[in-house]
């Protein structure tokens, strides 16, 4: 009988919006995208902690429904993708001698388990994607190890430490709909994974991770993870400012920042300082000194204020924002690698202009991300927001593909429930 395909379900429990996505692989390795739910998170989700459960379960159990309906099946665990300042991470390596000069599954095991010890930290557990293993043998780069010959086998692997919290929490959420949490990616790896390809890791790219409460890096280079971070900050940092300075409703501020994004002549304006040339532009964009009506401003404020204020505040907030990101990669030496510039994603990558300032600010290509490596994709998901999930999506298949050729032990912890209910799966949709 014809292999119908394997399905998984991902979830990111972002700040502003909970999502939710149902995919299947096809046995000739195609990847379609069967559904899809978003729910808005109404701040029960902040820096990738869950603050209100009652609220992030009915979130999820949203946009979970409207997934599953969409796509006409039903999963049993979910991969969830994870991040925020509390989420550290770090590149660790583990050596094992090869006894009898092969390399076989146990001596991958023990290099990982010896990585994964070095990483430890008190209430946290290193967790990382079978994407971010780079395997050595004698100190020569190979992509496979299994059955090669030499002496030594050297894994140097991306960790990111999860705080119990953090993944206590999310457990319950994912319980409370009767599914199971199979595993957790780092969100800044999940994006890369969602919209780079093999020639931006090859030669050298950063990508950042733009959320509505924190922002994540990493930076790619000859096939290897560099490094990665999160920034304490995102898209809302520009909507308080805009709801301070204008004396506006949050919903209005972000409403104005999509609309108007960020001026395109205070970015011409800050190249032609970076490039010495102070010489001001003689034309003016359309509607640059229009006025702008608002709506929810407080009594005793003017309703009525000129774009150029709305433009000053969203391109200070912004440069601010990015100028962090190049500080952080020129003090750690990362900026000359990254030959291929710099790709956007997340929801505040869709503020119009935003590429534009980043090439401008990074004197380097910028792009926005959008999904690759999905050959049916829904148009709604066609959008940097949903690249850091659709890379979640991308890590299920590695993680379920690994687990079945036995390069990846099922992990201490998985419950049996689990384990059954992702077996009945498989005879399910596997013949």
């Amino acid at each position: 009988m014809a292999r119908k395909g394997e399905i998984i379900g991902a979830v990111d429990f972002g700040s502003r919006d909970v999502r939710v996505l149902i995919a299947r692989k096809s046995g000739d390795g195609a990847i379609q995208i069967l559904g899809h739910g978003v729910a808005p998170a109404r701040g029960c989700v902040a820096q990738g902690i869950i603050q209100d459960l009652s609220a992030a379960q009915l979130a999820l159990k949203r946009a979970l429904s409207d997934a599953e309906k969409e796509a006409g099946a039903r999963v049993p665990a979910l991969f969830c993708g994870i991040s925020g300042k509390n989420v550290e991470t770090c590149i660790r390596e583990g050596n094992v001698k090869l006894d009898k000069g092969m390399v076989e599954f146990d001596h991958m095991e023990e290099a990982l388990e010896m990585a994964a010890r070095d990483a430890l930290a008190a209430g946290k557990r290193p967790v990382y994607s079978i994407t971010s293993q780079e395997w050595y043998v004698d100190d020569l780069r190979v992509s496979e190890p299994l059955s090669i010959r030499g002496s030594v086998l050297k894994v140097r692997v991306h960790f990111a430490l999860l705080p119990s919290l953090i993944e206590d929490n999310l457990t319950i959420c994912i319980e409370s709909q009767g599914k199971e949490l199979e595993d957790v990616v780092f969100l800044p790896l999940a994006a890369g994974m969602g919209c780079l390809t093999p020639e931006d890791i090859d030669l050298g790219v950063a990508i950042l991770d733009m959320g509505r409460s924190s922002t994540g890096l990493a930076v790619y280079r000859d096939r290897r993870i560099l490094a990665t971070h999160c920034f304490e900050w995102g898209g809302f940092h520009i909507t308080r400012d805009v709801a301070a300075g204008l004396q506006i409703s949050f919903e209005e501020a972000i409403d104005l920042i999509m609309l108007y994004g960020i001026s395109e002549r205070l970015i011409r304006q800050e190249a032609q300082k970076r490039s010495g040339d102070e010489t001001e532009s003689d034309t003016e964009p359309a509607g640059a000194d229009a006025n702008i009506k608002l709506k929810s401003a407080v009594q005793g404020a003017p309703n009525i204020v000129p774009r150029s204020e709305l433009d000053s505040i969203v391109f200070e907030r912004s440069q601010e924002l990015l100028n962090r990101v190049h500080h952080h990669l020129n003090s750690r030496g990362l900026a000359k690698h990254v030959i291929r510039g710099v790709v956007l994603t997340g929801g505040s990558a869709m503020i119009r202009n935003q590429a534009l300032l980043a090439e401008t600010l990074f004197q380097a290509p910028a792009r926005i991300g959008l999904p690759v490596g999905i050959d049916i994709l829904p148009q709604p998901v066609n959008s940097p927001e949903f690249v850091p999930l659709i890379g979640v999506v991308r890590h299920g298949f590695e993680y379920r593909d690994a687990l079945r050729s036995g390069r990846l032990r099922i992990p201490q912890g998985v419950t049996g429930t689990m384990l059954r209910a992702i077996g009945n799966f498989f005879k399910k949709y596997f013949f």
